[in-house]
């Protein structure tokens, strides 16, 4: 139990430190991306509006980085800059004047920008490069080619650093994690353990003022014969005693203590020795029965676990089906397992979602009273065995009059 408890907290702690880590980087590469293009086509804009001779006054890339707390670093190997380009009138291009950078631009890049010209296309990206355009009346123009490769260099370099400073926090965050974990489903194992001793003394303890109640009924109808009052107190008895049971039965399986003896079981044999008993409480109701019982291979598990299955799905179907309703129940081979489908017409869908109906004291519907609602302890009881047995427990609702539950082992 406290293993479980101790990686549900880990892969919690995990996950939400994975997923701050991915929105946190991914948002400042948007939002730093998103700043380089924007002073790039800022800066594009303002050279092409100005004149040549002005040139002097023209924004400069140096090829030193300015002083940071004291220290400037030396020429870089590959500084950013940009290009003042020329295009004739038979689009030719040269390159008049470059700032912030002594090697050429490849002619690839070169290419596009002269392609960009002749299709009359005022700005766009040659590999890390960006570029606006201007054409004249005359035909000419003029296009500032900005070199990005530094800036952009720069932001993988911030995000690659960011990705190992991440990496190693995450490894610390589960070296501190593992410990702190354990002290936090010791909390949660001892809370689950003292309610589950609760349930089980609380379930003995009841045992016997039941009983004491159903011998005084004896007695009573014996003496002065049975009437409406002591048949009530009697369904109310019947009620509270299966109450208990299942309560011990699903703290014992929360114990998981593997009391019951695993064998394999013919799940064909007994479906069809239950479907055979259950057929007097639907007669009584006047529902239709029909069963589909395949030849499954036998299954490994507690026979007396899978025939309380059953009997849960059972006492269920029968009692929420109305008069004239009908019940299917199939076994059939799926795969490598074997699956039950047990399934009921009801007057109206249950108001829960399907998948609340498993959980403990879940009823399908609040309003419900005694003498039409369970206790909301019988499918999650069936859904803990078929875990028990390495199975699974589903619940759907095919159509707006159907009640489905699917158990695969």
């Amino acid at each position: 139990m406290k293993k479980y408890y101790r990686s549900r907290i880990m892969l919690s702690g995990v996950l939400s430190f994975l997923i701050i880590l991915v929105i946190a980087v991914a948002g400042i590469w948007l939002f730093s991306y998103q700043r380089i293009e924007e002073n790039a086509d800022s800066f594009i804009a303002s050279e092409l509006q100005k004149n040549r001779g002005n040139r002097e006054n023209a924004p400069r890339f140096t090829q030193d980085s300015p002083p940071m707390f004291g220290y400037r670093p030396g020429r870089r190997n590959n500084p950013s800059g940009f290009y003042e380009l020329l295009i004739t009138g038979d689009g030719e291009i040269s390159i008049e004047r470059k700032s912030g950078i002594e090697e050429d631009p490849d002619d690839s890049v070169l290419e596009s920008v002269r392609n960009a010209a002749e299709q009359g296309i005022d700005r766009g990206k040659a590999g890390s490069c960006k570029f606006g355009i201007r054409k004249n009346e005359d035909g000419t123009g003029k296009a500032i080619l900005v070199d990005m490769s530094i800036v952009l260099h720069t932001l993988y370099e911030f995000l690659k650093n960011a990705g190992l400073v991440g990496i190693g926090i995450f490894l610390l965050l589960i070296i501190v994690l593992f410990p702190v974990s354990g002290k936090v489903a010791d909390i949660f194992v001892r809370n689950a353990e003292e309610q589950r001793r609760f349930i089980t003394d609380a379930g003995h303890d009841l045992k016997t003022p039941v009983a004491i109640a159903r011998a005084n009924l004896d007695v009573l109808e014996l003496r002065e014969g049975q009437n409406k009052w002591t048949g009530n107190i009697r369904a109310q008895v019947n009620r509270m005693e299966h109450l208990v049971q299942d309560l011990i039965m699903m703290a014992r399986l929360d114990e998981g203590k593997n009391e019951e003896v695993f064998g394999e079981t013919e799940l064909t044999m007994l479906a069809e020795e239950i479907w055979e008993e259950y057929q007097p409480s639907l007669k009584q109701k006047q529902i239709r029965g029909e069963a589909k019982l395949e030849k499954t291979a036998p299954v490994r598990g507690a026979e007396n676990l899978i025939r309380r299955v059953f009997c849960l799905l059972m006492d269920n179907a029968v009692q929420y089906t109305p008069e004239n309703g009908e019940v299917r129940l199939s076994v059939t081979p799926w795969k490598k397992r074997t699956r039950i489908v047990l399934s009921n017409s009801v007057t109206s869908l249950p108001t829960e979602k399907p998948e609340k109906l498993t959980e403990r004291f879940v009823r399908g519907d609040s309003a419900r009273t005694q003498k039409s609602g369970g206790s909301g302890i019988g499918l999650a009881a069936a859904r803990r065995i078929a875990e028990k047995h390495h199975g699974k427990l589903t619940v759907d609702y095919p159509d707006e009059h159907t009640f489905r539950v699917t158990v695969e082992l």
